[in-house]
């Protein structure tokens, strides 16, 4: 098991709802959440270890900043969970609408891509994963909530998938992204994308913010680092 020795500081944030309903049999279960978006308390979500330590690395990569292998910092852990609990969030209430995003599939796979230009390549992502036992279809299954929440906040609550070429123009021109100083028009697909998540990042943290009042969080497991064996 991954430690993360300050986990703990999740009990702080009022906030609710991960990937899956039960944990995997064998996982260990880091937090658990309630949120009326998620099937309320008759349904609890759950965080693993796993899960966390994964996404605490990639928010951390993501502001380009390479962790060390016992290093999770606070602030990473906090970002990390309020990722996890909005698109889970955005993702359910997509699915409670009945219908799901077109090519699902496929919109999971463009994530992937998008995941590893933005973390710094596909063996970056490969380690990370490696690292923290993250298979391929938890991934994926964790892209599709991401497809589905970005489909479910542009119908219901702001547009973010429909990018005019201005706005495409304007941001290379004047925003850090990992494009920049390479042909435009060569990059035009991936910067589109890049843009989207960039936007869907924003309005999941604001959605989170306007529901914290009517969500919570409870720490199962406070995990620590692991004696190596001898």
């Amino acid at each position: 098991m991954r430690p993360l020795a300050l986990l703990g500081v999740v009990a702080l944030l009022a906030i609710t709802g991960p990937a899956s309903a039960e944990p995997t049999r064998g996982d260990r279960v880091a937090v658990r959440f309630v949120a009326p978006e998620t099937g309320g308390a008759a349904r609890p979500r759950f965080f693993t270890e796993r899960e966390l330590a994964f996404f605490t690395r990639i928010e951390a990569l993501v502001e380009q900043t390479p962790l060390d292998t016992n290093e999770y910092p606070e602030r990473y852990v906090r970002a990390a969970v309020d990722r996890m609990v909005a698109r889970t969030m955005l993702a359910n209430l997509m699915i409670q609408r009945g219908v799901e995003p077109p090519d699902l599939n496929r919109l999971a796979l463009e994530g992937k891509s998008e995941l590893e230009e933005r973390v710094g390549g596909a063996q970056v992502l490969a380690d990370i994963m490696k690292r923290e036992s993250i298979e391929a279809e938890e991934l994926l299954a964790f892209l599709r909530d991401q497809a589905r929440a970005a489909y479910y906040i542009d119908r219901t609550i702001t547009p973010i998938l429909v990018v005019s070429e201005d706005s495409l123009r304007e941001t290379y021109r004047s925003t850090l992204h990992p494009f920049r100083g390479k042909p435009f028009d060569k990059h035009r697909t991936q910067l589109r994308r890049w843009l989207v998540v960039e936007r869907l990042r924003a309005a999941e943290i604001e959605f989170l913010q306007s529901a914290r009042a009517r969500v919570r969080v409870v720490t199962v497991l406070t995990p620590t680092v692991k004696e190596p064996a001898k």
